[in-house]
């Protein structure tokens, strides 16, 4: 099981859509961040509550053992979905949100959503996720 180091979590929280834009530093890339500071924010505490929540974990705002392993279960199904239905090329054993993820993410909204070059986001929220699983099962 991979140990994530709070800007990693956090990543994964921007990534899947639970932090919103407007809580990144785009300087960091955003969906992506360097953001290593504890998990205190009200907004930070909220998005990994709802994680939980979305995946039937102990729903108590700490990123623990559960949490980490169903994160990572989480960006291999992401992955390894963006692998075969964009061909992202992603490495199997790297279970993080970072600009390859973010990018496959962009060629996914490009391709299936139609979406112009400055609209999209790189950021698999929940219909995104699941427009994926849908494609990637007929092509699987």
């Amino acid at each position: 099981m991979t140990i994530y180091t709070n800007a990693q979590f956090r990543s994964i929280l921007f990534g899947l859509g639970y932090l919103a834009e407007e809580f990144a530093n785009p300087a960091f890339g955003f969906p992506y961040t360097t953001d290593d500071s504890p998990f205190t924010g009200f907004n930070t505490l909220q998005a990994i509550k709802t994680f939980q929540v979305d995946y039937g974990l102990l729903v108590d705002g700490i990123v623990g053992v559960k949490t980490m392993a169903k994160a990572e279960e989480v960006i291999l199904t992401l992955q390894y979905q963006l692998n075969i239905v964009v061909n992202a090329d992603i490495p199997r054993n790297q279970p993080f949100y970072g600009p390859k993820t973010v990018q496959a993410v962009k060629k996914f909204e490009a391709q299936y959503y139609g979406l112009e070059e400055r609209y999209l986001t790189g950021v698999a929220n929940l219909d995104i996720r699941k427009s994926l699983d849908a494609i990637a099962k007929q092509i699987a």
